[in-house]
């Protein structure tokens, strides 16, 4: 049995131990919310000749050229792929961090062909990119992980899932014996692993997967394979057998068919509001909250419909968030206990007294800004992650109070960062938020 904090500590102890026998190694730490590729979301130590952000060779390294430590204790937005990889490149993401990605088709690659296999991946915070691959490289997970392309995994990388991992492509397997693993006594109480996909290998023997998932992780293979991360590698097929090596099963029906669960913030509260399609047997509710993202409690609870064919909607108001990022999700339960969780749904709540709060919702082609202001308002404007304009809108003259505005924008908008901004007598207010396509 492992504990999650000791095994960070050991982990970065280890991390910066290494670093400080290296000259040509660089750490960066992130201070400030940010892009990747932006000098001003890092702090920069070691080597005097490092780049500003991570990822752009310095003529010094030679072969090491990115043998980096990342250390992320901020929200953090990949706008670029990077490789993990040198002697000792390393990532972090500690829980007060995130890593999520600006558009659909980053990707981060951990790993290289010289030297053996070592932990390259420790997340303690939330991580959402399109692809990950590992090459003789370890992970461990704790907090939730989304992965809207494939996860692959060669010559003898080892996934360790002590939280929630949705892969909405396959999980790809290749030479090495690869592994994924659970540690019980973890926080979320056992490792969650979902792929809509299916478990890709060069062949479809038993032999290929037999062993792969520890006995305490909870899998689910739903088998629409993808052609998505597979372009490049020869052979690759649908292992059929990888559900049979599967101890612990999490592919029950759900009790309700959820259609969507948002949160939006106004002054202290957050107001939480979510409809199904259809339920069946469905119980009761219940919305958690968190302010790592990993560690949920629970807010209230709410008694479902029981079974009904027609759409439900529900609606609650949490008065007790906490000030910062406040992360949300549902525990759908079932008559016979049968228990399901939604998506996560994040919000960021202002300090009591401010004198003016803005709420952003919605899709990327239709954003929801509600605005509150003593003062009066003149302008809305959207951009996106890189500061480009995509929208402006003018407010009528002496428009001030609580406010609503829906801003259509491309109905071509992808999910991704958003940048909000209103401009008052009072001051400007901003909001960056990450919003999914329906």
């Amino acid at each position: 049995m492992k504990t999650n904090i000791l095994s960070f500590v050991l982990f970065l102890g280890a991390t910066f131990g290494v670093a400080s026998q290296l000259q040509a190694q660089t750490i960066f730490t992130s201070s400030k919310p940010g892009n990747w590729n932006d000098a001003a979301t890092w702090t920069k130590s070691g080597d005097a000749s490092a780049a500003s952000y991570p990822g752009v060779p310095s003529s010094s390294r030679g072969k090491d050229a990115t043998n980096e430590i990342i250390v992320i204790n901020t929200a953090v937005v990949l706008n670029q792929d990077y490789t993990v990889e040198g002697r000792d490149g390393k990532l972090t993401i500690t829980s007060a961090g995130s890593l999520i990605q600006d558009t659909p088709g980053r990707t981060l690659n951990f790993g290289s062909q010289t030297g053996p296999d070592q932990m390259r991946l420790m997340t303690e915070g939330p991580l959402r990119v399109s692809s990950l691959s590992f090459y003789k490289a370890d992970a461990d997970i704790n907090a939730p992980l989304e992965v809207a392309c494939s996860i692959t995994l060669a010559n003898q990388s080892t996934l360790n899932i002590d939280s929630r991992v949705e892969i909405d492509g396959n999980l790809i397997l290749l030479q090495g014996n690869p592994s994924v693993t659970n540690d019980t006594g973890s926080l979320d109480g056992s490792g969650q692993l979902t792929i809509d996909g299916c478990v890709m290998t060069q062949g479809n023997g038993k032999g290929l997967v037999k062993d792969l998932f520890d006995a305490g992780l909870s899998v689910c293979i739903k088998g629409q394979g993808t052609d998505c991360g597979v372009a490049g590698i020869p052979n690759l097929e649908c292992n059929p057998y990888a559900a049979e090596y599967i101890a612990k099963s999490s592919c029950t029906p759900l009790p309700v068919q959820l259609v969507s669960f948002a949160a939006r913030s106004q002054g202290r509260q957050v107001f939480l509001n979510w409809s199904t399609a259809t339920e069946l047997n469905s119980a009761s509710f219940t919305v958690e909250r968190s302010t790592d993202g990993r560690s949920f409690q629970a807010v209230t609870k709410v008694n479902a419909a029981g079974n009904s064919a027609t759409p439900r909607n529900y609606s609650i108001t949490d008065v007790s968030a906490k000030q910062g990022t406040n992360y949300y999700r549902l525990r759908q339960t079932d008559i016979d206990g049968t228990v399901a969780y939604s998506q996560v749904a994040a919000v960021e709540v202002s300090a009591a007294g401010a004198g003016q709060e803005m709420a952003v919702y919605g899709t990327p082609s239709l954003l929801n800004v509600d605005v509150q202001t003593v003062g009066t308002c003149s302008a809305i404007r959207v951009m996106d992650a890189m500061g480009r304009v995509l929208r402006t809108e003018q407010m009528p003259a002496g428009q001030t109070g609580n406010f609503s505005r829906q801003m259509p924008l491309s109905q071509q908008a992808l999910g991704g960062i958003y940048i909000v901004q209103a401009f008052t007598s009072e001051g400007m207010l901003s909001k960056r938020v990450m919003l999914r396509n329906e």
